[in-house]
């Protein structure tokens, strides 16, 4: 077992070992390499254009990513609402087609999240991945109640990172839970002395990013999220440097010698691992680095037909990293799509307001996936305040602001953004209204803002200027 400053992190430490938990893990890990295929090709698609001349022989993108980005074209930071009314204008076109239906409902999902919309971008994720947990034996879930205990997962990831140089955390892209928990890292690992926010989604020029202090549109594919944006916009104003670490279409695209698709994932995690060491750990020695990566590229396994980048980066580097799984164990929308471990903790109630791991008697914390996850992080199923997500206030860092404007008879988008910033910076906040629904509120952190009500065609209904103090 790997000490982890006080918390040991157990080879073995779940209960349900054996060939049915080799099964498990061996889905789960097959259900990874399938979403990491389709994300390949959406980053693609969303990457900055090539150089004239560079790539005219390349095949058009297939239209639910064009129909989805079209809009941040021609309106900027106003085409999030259009983005999603006109994927689902062409839902049932894409749901009739076997070739695009995973494709469209994940895309659909992130752009869903992005506007706020937590239910419907969950459940679009459940439609593209409708994978179903098997249920663990009577025996099973009771030697993990009886084995563990609930304690705060923030307090848990910053216990561990004490005297640590590398600290990785993942997310699900059509989620916006993981990034509002990831806000709240920040600051505590900022004072333990990290310096590198290393992410993955990011294609800007990030001198360029870092010098301005804030993402735009064109920052990277995720950081349009608001919240994602806001991560890195709260790095930097904390003294962070915001590092992109995702190698080039050319590495990881399909080569002639490939004997599957496996191959080309194996390079861009290797492309991954290499820019993140080469930024970082080899040119400055007392670099300490928070990584916020997508699902199990984090995973410290190695040996596989498949080896995530944090196996690989643990190799190049020497270092042992800190691993938090924080996209695992959440909700979903129908429960025999949760995980056993889930389920069993949220009805034990374990589960209240806040993210927790479980440690049992020992120190040791619990994993999915105990070779390549030093520890899972079960967040509480969501409630609403304001018609708000209540993990959105981010421990307290947000307060709930309700607009003073008129009702509409249509889907209007609530929008805040940071006065001082261009039209082209990625909104603090932003939350659709739609009309049988009461308003909901922006979750907004102190400082100026324009506040705006947006349509469809990107028109601005109303403006207000608003100071949170």
């Amino acid at each position: 077992m790997n000490e982890r400053n006080g918390l040991f992190v157990a080879q073995h430490q779940r209960p349900d070992h054996g060939a049915d938990a080799a099964r498990r893990r061996e889905k789960e890990r097959r259900n990874v390499m399938t979403r990491i295929l389709l994300l390949s090709l959406v980053l693609a698609a969303a990457a900055p254009a090539q150089p004239v001349g560079a790539s005219q022989n390349a095949p058009a993108a297939p239209w639910p990513v064009t129909v989805s980005s079209e809009p941040f074209k021609s309106i900027g930071s106003r085409g999030y609402l259009a983005s999603v009314l006109n994927l689902l204008d062409r839902e049932a076109e894409a749901l009739a087609s076997e070739r695009l239906k995973v494709l469209y409902l994940d895309i659909l999902g992130t752009r869903l999240a992005m506007v706020g919309e937590h239910e419907r971008a969950t459940r679009r994720g459940d439609e593209a991945y409708p994978r179903q947990h098997e249920s663990a034996t009577r025996g099973v879930t009771e030697a993990l109640l009886k084995s563990y205990r609930p304690v705060s997962a923030l307090e848990a990831i910053i216990e561990a990172a004490h005297g640590r140089r590398l600290v990785m955390v993942n997310e699900e892209h059509r989620s916006t839970i993981q990034r509002a928990f990831s806000n709240r890292l920040l600051v505590p690992l900022r004072q333990l002395g990290f310096t590198y926010l290393a992410v993955e989604t990011i294609h800007e020029d990030t001198a360029t990013l870092n010098e301005r202090g804030y993402p735009v549109l064109e920052t990277g594919t995720y950081t349009d999220d608001p919240a994602f944006g806001d991560l890195i916009r709260r790095a930097i104003g904390l003294g962070y440097t915001v590092l992109a670490y995702e190698p080039s279409r050319k590495v990881s695209a399909p080569r002639p010698e490939d004997t599957s698709p496996v191959d080309a994932m194996n390079r861009r995690e290797r492309g991954q691992a290499r820019n993140i060491f080469e930024r970082t750990f080899q040119k400055d020695p007392d670099a300490r680095v928070l990584v916020v990566s997508g699902r199990d590229h984090i995973a410290e396994n190695t040996g596989g037909r498949w080896t995530p980048m944090g196996g690989i980066l643990k190799e190049l580097s020497g270092i042992d990293p800190v691993t938090f799984d924080l996209f695992g164990m959440v909700e979903h929308s129908r429960r025999e799509l949760e995980h056993w471990a889930f389920r069993t903790v949220d009805d034990a109630a374990w589960l209240a307001d806040e993210p927790v791991v479980l440690v049992d008697d020992k120190g040791g914390l619990w994993s999915r996936n105990p070779d390549g996850l030093d520890a899972s992080v079960f967040h509480p199923r969501t409630t609403y305040v304001h018609g708000r997500p209540h993990w959105m206030s981010m421990g307290g860092l947000r307060s709930p602001h309700v607009m003073d404007c008129p009702g509409y008879d249509e889907p209007v988008l609530l929008q805040a953004l940071f006065a001082g910033e261009s039209v082209h910076a990625v909104p603090l906040d932003q939350t659709v209204w739609w009309p049988d629904r009461p308003k909901p509120a922006l979750l907004l952190r102190p400082g100026a803002y324009r506040v705006r009500v947006i349509d469809r065609s990107g028109r601005a209904l109303h403006r207000v200027e608003v100071r949170i103090d």
